[in-house]
């Protein structure tokens, strides 16, 4: 009897931390963040200044908080480098205030930046910044202090093209992060063709007109960079690719890469090791919506969405076509689109979606999802949206409502909404958003939602850094909890690696069991809100040999595959 009034009790309490709204509000003009995209535009409607926004959260100088870095567009016809405006650098102050340290940090991108991706590529426990962008690609060495040092050359990234989507991930296992970065198309401004609307007048092109670019698989040793995209066993058919998100998609341990390719196939690249992959997009049901169409992939995220332990999919996608939900069926790389039951369809196929942040911004142990929204074609006039609001779906059980209404102006608010990336800027426990728009100045999304306890937990590979590819399994209240440490994801962003678990009506993860790249499976217990949990790889104690292992945990690499059958 004390037994299920205490799960009644339990039961209301969750119901009743619920019920609250998500709340947020745009504080980046007072915390001292004015920027707007430079689209360069000179009324012809190029390409690429309708394909930008990327950002990225991360510790820049290494306080412990988050600085934004902005990319930059710049004049559509200007040269390579000179008259393009910087991507910009504003450092955390603490208490909601930046300062604008672009001057100094001397990291303005290449010309016409795209995306970027932070990471300690040379392993001195300061985070490297990678910068994409249509006329080339910059990586840039943290010096400490905000101060960075453009390596590109002698690191061997000098290679040009229109690059776009870029994730950080050891994805050899010899200890340092190697960099997939995704390619676009070949476009030259001076020779693009005119395309028209059906009223003839101008209009942007589809990527289709153009011939899609190779993409890159840049390993690391130490320190300079060889693409070895070739002998990798990358698809031999070029696909245009934007979003990319590095994550274990079949337990093996091993980090796999998914691209989301705008119009065509989609693809998961599964890690066989040795800097070989194998495309299986196809045979997991992740390579096209579940009705055989392909994708205009944009943006992509990686979470459990449904509450089963089981990391899921969910890739956006054009306008009434619908973000796509790929539902997790096996916990081996097999997926299924479930978008109708989990109410992303519904909810997402009035709008063309481009960055996507998956989040439990209330701390109810349900992951929510935040998506920004902005059509590629200028045909307002002939009644299709251009400008787009944002949506907020909010986490329930086995689905998702929409929860924008309510959530704050910033969600009223039609605009060209492009890359998006999740942390906690304040260091208050709730998850913020930092959004980024082609036409609408930056904003800062700071969480105001009346959220519950949450635990952060900092996983840490034994050269210490983030372990990028775990895949973790919490116990919570009676439930498990998937979480896994990715690399890249949402629409040219990059968020920081840190894993946020929320509560609910309960006070501790009971059991967190945290299955590493290239490594074992280890086991904490009691872990409890306060400081970052900081969880080192190879410190955990040895687990009972009759303790089960949680939901979704798997044997190691040669036990598991991912699924070569279609779901």
């Amino acid at each position: 009897m004390r037994r299920g009034f205490a799960a009644i009790l339990l039961a209301t309490a969750v119901a009743a931390a619920h019920a609250q709204a998500l709340r947020f509000e745009d504080v980046a003009a007072e915390a001292g963040i004015a920027f707007r995209f430079d689209s360069g535009s000179r009324g012809r409607h190029d390409l690429p200044e309708i394909m930008g926004g990327g950002l990225a959260l991360f510790d820049a100088d290494g306080d412990g908080l988050l600085d934004v870095y902005l990319c930059n567009g710049g004049p559509v016809a200007a040269g390579a480098g000179g008259d393009d405006p910087p991507c910009r650098l504003y450092r955390n102050l603490g208490g909601l205030r930046f300062e604008d340290r672009t001057a100094t940090a001397a990291a303005p991108g290449p010309g016409y930046a795209m995306g970027a991706a932070a990471g300690d590529f040379d392993g001195d426990g300061r985070v490297d910044l990678f910068v994409s962008g249509w006329r080339g690609q910059r990586l840039y060495r943290n010096l400490g202090g905000c101060r960075f040092a453009d390596v590109t050359d002698a690191a061997g990234l000098g290679s040009k093209g229109w690059t776009t989507g870029a994730a950080w991930a050891d994805l050899d296992g010899d200890g340092d992060l190697d960099l997939y970065v995704a390619a676009y198309v070949d476009y030259d401004a001076d020779s693009a063709p005119y395309c028209a609307a059906p009223d003839g007048r101008r209009d942007f092109c589809a990527p289709e007109d153009f011939e899609a670019q190779p993409h890159r698989l840049y390993r690391n040793d130490g320190g300079v960079f060889t693409d070895v995209a070739g002998e990798a066993g990358l698809p031999r058919r070029r696909e245009r690719g934007l979003g990319v998100l590095i994550a274990d998609f079949d337990g093996d341990r091993r980090p796999d890469v998914y691209v989301a390719n705008d119009g065509g196939r989609c693809w998961l690249l599964a890690n066989r090791g040795g800097m070989r992959f194998e495309d299986v997009a196809e045979e997991a049901g992740a390579a096209r919506d579940g009705r055989g169409r392909a994708l205009a992939g944009m943006g992509v995220a990686f979470a459990d969405l449904d509450g089963d332990g089981l990391p899921d999919l969910a890739v956006t996608n054009f306008h009434r076509r619908s973000t796509v939900a790929f539902r997790a069926v096996d916990g081996l790389g097999g997926f299924q689109d479930d978008s109708e039951r989990l109410g992303l369809a519904g909810a997402t196929r009035e709008v063309l979606g481009f960055g996507i942040v998956a989040a439990d911004f209330d701390a109810d142990g349900r992951v929510d999802l935040l998506q920004a929204d902005g059509h590629v074609l200028d045909r307002a006039r002939l009644g299709v949206p251009f400008a787009m609001p944002p949506i907020l779906l909010r986490g329930r059980d086995g689905g998702f409502d929409d929860a924008s209404r309510g959530a704050g102006p910033w969600f009223a608010r039609p605009a060209l909404g492009r890359g998006l990336a999740v942390g906690d800027v304040d260091d208050d426990g709730r998850l913020d958003v930092a959004a980024a728009a082609l036409d609408a100045p930056f904003a800062l999304l700071h969480n105001r939602t009346d959220a519950g306890p949450a635990i952060r937990v900092d996983l840490v590979d034994r050269r210490g850094l983030p372990a990028i590819g775990a895949r973790v399994r919490a116990r919570i209240g009676g439930r498990t909890i998937a979480q896994d440490l990715i690399g890249g994801g949402s629409y040219l962003s990059s968020s920081p690696p840190r894993l946020i678990f929320g509560l609910g009506a309960a006070t501790a993860i009971d059991v967190l069991e945290v299955s590493w790249p290239w490594g074992a499976l280890e086991t904490w217990r009691d872990l409890r809100p306060g400081e970052p949990a900081l969880v080192v790889e190879g410190s955990a104690p040895p687990r009972p040999p009759d303790e089960p292992a949680a939901a979704g945990a798997r044997p190691g690499p040669e036990a598991a595959r991912i699924s070569a059958r279609r779901p």
